[in-house]
Protein backbone atom coordinates (compact mmCIF):
# COMPACT_ATOMS: atom_id res chain seq x y z
CA UNK A 1 0.00 0.00 0.00
CA UNK A 2 2.61 2.47 1.07
CA UNK A 3 4.83 1.79 -2.42
CA UNK A 4 1.32 2.40 -4.30
CA UNK A 5 1.05 5.59 -2.59
CA UNK A 6 4.77 6.77 -3.51
CA UNK A 7 4.06 5.70 -6.96
CA UNK A 8 0.93 7.71 -7.41
CA UNK A 9 2.80 10.41 -6.07
CA UNK A 10 5.81 9.82 -8.02
CA UNK A 11 3.04 9.74 -11.26
CA UNK A 12 2.04 12.89 -10.71
CA UNK A 13 5.54 14.27 -10.14
CA UNK A 14 6.31 12.81 -13.59
CA UNK A 15 3.49 14.29 -15.52
CA UNK A 16 4.58 17.95 -14.27
CA UNK A 17 7.96 17.06 -15.26
CA UNK A 18 7.04 16.03 -19.02
CA UNK A 19 4.44 18.62 -19.10
CA UNK A 20 7.12 21.30 -18.47
CA UNK A 21 9.99 19.53 -20.93
CA UNK A 22 7.19 19.41 -23.63
CA UNK A 23 6.20 23.05 -23.49
CA UNK A 24 9.84 24.58 -23.83
CA UNK A 25 9.79 21.96 -26.63
CA UNK A 26 6.68 23.04 -28.57
CA UNK A 27 7.29 26.81 -27.63
CA UNK A 28 10.45 26.05 -29.86
CA UNK A 29 8.14 24.91 -32.55
CA UNK A 30 6.34 27.73 -32.65
CA UNK A 31 8.89 30.38 -32.64
CA UNK A 32 9.95 28.32 -36.06
CA UNK A 33 6.71 28.42 -37.18
CA UNK A 34 6.80 32.70 -36.93
CA UNK A 35 10.07 32.38 -38.73
CA UNK A 36 8.64 30.36 -41.50
CA UNK A 37 5.48 32.85 -41.80
CA UNK A 38 7.75 36.45 -41.24
CA UNK A 39 10.32 34.75 -43.96
CA UNK A 40 7.61 34.48 -46.41
CA UNK A 41 5.51 37.25 -45.86
CA UNK A 42 8.97 39.53 -46.00
CA UNK A 43 10.19 37.97 -49.56
CA UNK A 44 6.44 38.24 -51.09
CA UNK A 45 6.77 42.22 -50.13
CA UNK A 46 10.60 42.47 -50.78
CA UNK A 47 9.92 41.46 -54.78
CA UNK A 48 6.41 43.12 -54.72
CA UNK A 49 7.53 46.55 -53.66
CA UNK A 50 11.24 46.29 -54.61
CA UNK A 51 12.11 43.73 -56.78
CA UNK A 52 9.75 44.67 -59.38
CA UNK A 53 11.72 48.11 -59.99
CA UNK A 54 15.39 46.38 -59.15
CA UNK A 55 15.35 42.47 -59.35
CA UNK A 56 19.29 42.61 -57.69
CA UNK A 57 18.25 44.77 -54.69
CA UNK A 58 14.86 42.37 -53.98
CA UNK A 59 17.71 39.26 -54.07
CA UNK A 60 20.05 40.72 -52.13
CA UNK A 61 17.70 41.33 -49.64
CA UNK A 62 15.70 37.90 -49.67
CA UNK A 63 19.53 35.90 -49.58
CA UNK A 64 19.84 37.98 -46.75
CA UNK A 65 16.76 36.70 -45.27
CA UNK A 66 17.43 33.10 -46.45
CA UNK A 67 21.24 33.60 -44.51
CA UNK A 68 19.68 35.27 -41.24
CA UNK A 69 17.66 31.68 -41.15
CA UNK A 70 20.16 29.42 -41.15
CA UNK A 71 22.25 31.33 -38.84
CA UNK A 72 19.86 31.71 -36.61
CA UNK A 73 19.75 27.37 -36.38
CA UNK A 74 23.41 28.03 -35.89
CA UNK A 75 23.47 30.50 -33.38
CA UNK A 76 21.19 28.55 -31.30
CA UNK A 77 22.92 25.34 -31.28
CA UNK A 78 26.21 27.10 -31.06
CA UNK A 79 27.77 25.52 -33.95
CA UNK A 80 30.47 28.71 -34.89
CA UNK A 81 31.14 29.67 -38.54
CA UNK A 82 30.24 31.52 -41.18
CA UNK A 83 31.24 29.61 -44.34
CA UNK A 84 27.68 28.38 -44.80
CA UNK A 85 27.20 31.70 -45.87
CA UNK A 86 29.39 32.39 -48.91
CA UNK A 87 26.93 31.35 -51.00
CA UNK A 88 24.60 33.52 -50.24
CA UNK A 89 26.52 37.07 -49.66
CA UNK A 90 28.07 39.40 -51.82
CA UNK A 91 31.96 39.40 -50.69
CA UNK A 92 31.47 43.31 -49.19
CA UNK A 93 28.58 41.76 -46.99
CA UNK A 94 30.46 38.94 -45.83
CA UNK A 95 33.44 41.01 -44.75
CA UNK A 96 30.92 42.85 -42.80
CA UNK A 97 29.27 39.91 -41.17
CA UNK A 98 32.92 38.08 -40.45
CA UNK A 99 33.40 40.97 -37.97
CA UNK A 100 30.41 40.92 -35.96
CA UNK A 101 30.06 38.28 -32.94
CA UNK A 102 26.04 38.22 -33.20
CA UNK A 103 25.85 36.81 -37.08
CA UNK A 104 21.65 37.01 -36.91
CA UNK A 105 21.42 40.11 -35.76
CA UNK A 106 23.69 41.41 -38.10
CA UNK A 107 22.10 40.51 -41.11
CA UNK A 108 18.62 41.86 -40.04
CA UNK A 109 20.18 45.27 -39.44
CA UNK A 110 21.85 44.98 -42.76
CA UNK A 111 18.52 44.48 -44.54
CA UNK A 112 16.94 47.45 -42.44
CA UNK A 113 19.66 49.51 -43.68
CA UNK A 114 19.29 49.04 -47.28
CA UNK A 115 15.56 49.52 -46.79
CA UNK A 116 16.00 52.72 -45.41
CA UNK A 117 18.18 53.96 -48.09
CA UNK A 118 16.01 52.63 -50.61
CA UNK A 119 13.14 54.79 -48.79
CA UNK A 120 15.63 58.17 -48.61
CA UNK A 121 16.47 57.52 -52.19
CA UNK A 122 12.53 57.49 -52.92
CA UNK A 123 12.30 54.13 -54.01
CA UNK A 124 10.11 52.56 -51.13
CA UNK A 125 7.69 54.56 -49.78
CA UNK A 126 7.87 55.13 -45.73
CA UNK A 127 4.66 53.65 -45.47
CA UNK A 128 5.92 50.36 -46.61
CA UNK A 129 9.61 50.89 -44.69
CA UNK A 130 7.34 50.70 -41.73
CA UNK A 131 5.58 48.02 -42.76
CA UNK A 132 8.62 46.09 -43.92
CA UNK A 133 10.48 47.06 -40.31
CA UNK A 134 7.60 45.60 -38.58
CA UNK A 135 8.50 41.79 -40.03
CA UNK A 136 11.77 42.63 -39.27
CA UNK A 137 11.22 43.28 -35.63
CA UNK A 138 8.73 40.07 -35.46
CA UNK A 139 12.08 38.24 -36.65
CA UNK A 140 14.41 40.19 -33.84
CA UNK A 141 11.61 39.18 -31.44
CA UNK A 142 11.26 35.47 -32.40
CA UNK A 143 14.91 35.40 -32.96
CA UNK A 144 15.00 36.40 -29.05
CA UNK A 145 12.36 34.36 -27.91
CA UNK A 146 14.50 31.17 -28.89
CA UNK A 147 17.69 32.66 -27.59
CA UNK A 148 15.33 32.46 -23.80
CA UNK A 149 14.90 29.28 -23.86
CA UNK A 150 18.56 28.51 -25.12
CA UNK A 151 20.01 30.53 -22.28
CA UNK A 152 17.40 29.45 -19.91
CA UNK A 153 18.18 25.93 -18.36
CA UNK A 154 16.20 23.70 -17.10
CA UNK A 155 15.50 24.07 -13.11
CA UNK A 156 18.51 21.95 -11.90
CA UNK A 157 16.45 20.84 -8.62
CA UNK A 158 13.71 20.04 -10.83
CA UNK A 159 15.45 17.95 -12.76
CA UNK A 160 17.81 16.10 -10.81
CA UNK A 161 15.22 15.08 -8.08
CA UNK A 162 12.63 13.54 -10.73
CA UNK A 163 15.96 11.51 -11.87
CA UNK A 164 16.61 10.81 -7.84
CA UNK A 165 13.22 10.00 -7.10
CA UNK A 166 12.78 7.96 -10.06
CA UNK A 167 15.97 5.83 -9.71
CA UNK A 168 15.59 5.20 -5.28
CA UNK A 169 11.43 4.23 -6.53
CA UNK A 170 13.51 1.77 -8.77
CA UNK A 171 15.44 0.33 -6.13
CA UNK A 172 12.76 -0.05 -4.01
CA UNK A 173 9.74 -1.97 -5.74
CA UNK A 174 11.11 -5.42 -5.27
CA UNK A 175 11.62 -4.90 -1.75
CA UNK A 176 7.61 -3.93 -1.28
CA UNK A 177 6.66 -7.02 -3.52
CA UNK A 178 8.79 -10.06 -3.23
CA UNK A 179 6.61 -10.84 -0.18
CA UNK A 180 3.46 -11.66 -1.75
CA UNK A 181 4.93 -11.69 -5.64
CA UNK A 182 7.74 -14.10 -4.97
CA UNK A 183 9.49 -14.71 -8.52
CA UNK A 184 6.78 -12.86 -10.51
CA UNK A 185 8.48 -9.93 -8.35
CA UNK A 186 11.36 -9.77 -11.14
CA UNK A 187 9.33 -8.98 -13.82
CA UNK A 188 7.04 -6.84 -12.47
CA UNK A 189 9.46 -4.60 -10.75
CA UNK A 190 11.60 -4.18 -14.64
CA UNK A 191 8.30 -3.05 -16.07
CA UNK A 192 6.85 -0.69 -13.83
CA UNK A 193 10.37 0.92 -13.63
CA UNK A 194 11.18 0.86 -16.95
CA UNK A 195 8.00 3.07 -17.21
CA UNK A 196 9.48 5.58 -14.80
CA UNK A 197 12.82 5.89 -16.05
CA UNK A 198 11.33 5.81 -20.46
CA UNK A 199 9.15 8.92 -18.63
CA UNK A 200 12.36 10.64 -17.19
CA UNK A 201 14.11 10.19 -20.52
CA UNK A 202 11.40 11.29 -23.02
CA UNK A 203 11.81 14.26 -20.32
CA UNK A 204 15.53 14.79 -20.59
CA UNK A 205 15.76 13.97 -24.66
CA UNK A 206 12.85 17.25 -25.25
CA UNK A 207 13.91 19.67 -21.93
CA UNK A 208 16.33 21.62 -24.50
CA UNK A 209 15.12 21.59 -28.15
CA UNK A 210 18.43 23.53 -29.34
CA UNK A 211 21.01 21.39 -28.74
CA UNK A 212 21.74 19.29 -32.22
CA UNK A 213 20.17 16.06 -30.86
CA UNK A 214 17.45 13.85 -32.59
CA UNK A 215 14.56 15.07 -30.56
CA UNK A 216 15.63 18.89 -31.31
CA UNK A 217 13.73 21.33 -32.87
CA UNK A 218 14.29 20.81 -36.48
CA UNK A 219 16.05 23.92 -37.34
CA UNK A 220 18.35 22.86 -40.38
CA UNK A 221 15.23 21.24 -42.00
CA UNK A 222 12.86 24.27 -41.53
CA UNK A 223 15.95 26.46 -42.74
CA UNK A 224 16.34 24.24 -45.75
CA UNK A 225 12.45 24.64 -46.58
CA UNK A 226 12.25 28.10 -46.23
CA UNK A 227 14.95 28.58 -48.20
CA UNK A 228 13.23 26.48 -50.86
CA UNK A 229 10.36 28.83 -50.67
CA UNK A 230 11.76 32.30 -50.99
CA UNK A 231 13.50 31.04 -54.20
CA UNK A 232 10.63 30.32 -55.40
CA UNK A 233 9.21 34.00 -54.20
CA UNK A 234 12.33 34.81 -56.19
CA UNK A 235 11.52 32.94 -59.33
CA UNK A 236 14.64 30.84 -59.41
CA UNK A 237 14.46 27.47 -61.03
CA UNK A 238 15.24 24.73 -60.46
CA UNK A 239 14.81 24.92 -56.74
CA UNK A 240 17.23 22.75 -54.11
CA UNK A 241 15.64 19.94 -52.88
CA UNK A 242 14.12 19.58 -49.66
CA UNK A 243 16.70 17.71 -46.79
CA UNK A 244 15.57 14.40 -46.12
CA UNK A 245 15.21 12.20 -42.63
CA UNK A 246 17.97 10.13 -41.69
CA UNK A 247 16.99 7.26 -39.86
CA UNK A 248 13.36 8.74 -39.44
CA UNK A 249 15.19 11.80 -37.72
CA UNK A 250 14.82 15.07 -39.05
CA UNK A 251 17.73 17.45 -38.02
Amino acid sequence: TEIAIVGTALSILMGFRVDAAYKRWWEARIIWGAVVNNSRTFAREVMGFVGGQNYDIGKELIYRQIGFVESMGKHLRKQGGIDHLNRLLSAADYEVVKAKKHVPNTLLMMNLKQLADLNTQGELSTYLLVQMETIIQNLTDELGKAERIKNTPFPVPYGYFSWLLVHTYACLIPFAMVKELGYLTIILSIVISFIFLIIEQIAIQIQDPFENKPNDTPVTTIAKNIEIDLREILGEMPLPKPLTPKAGVSM
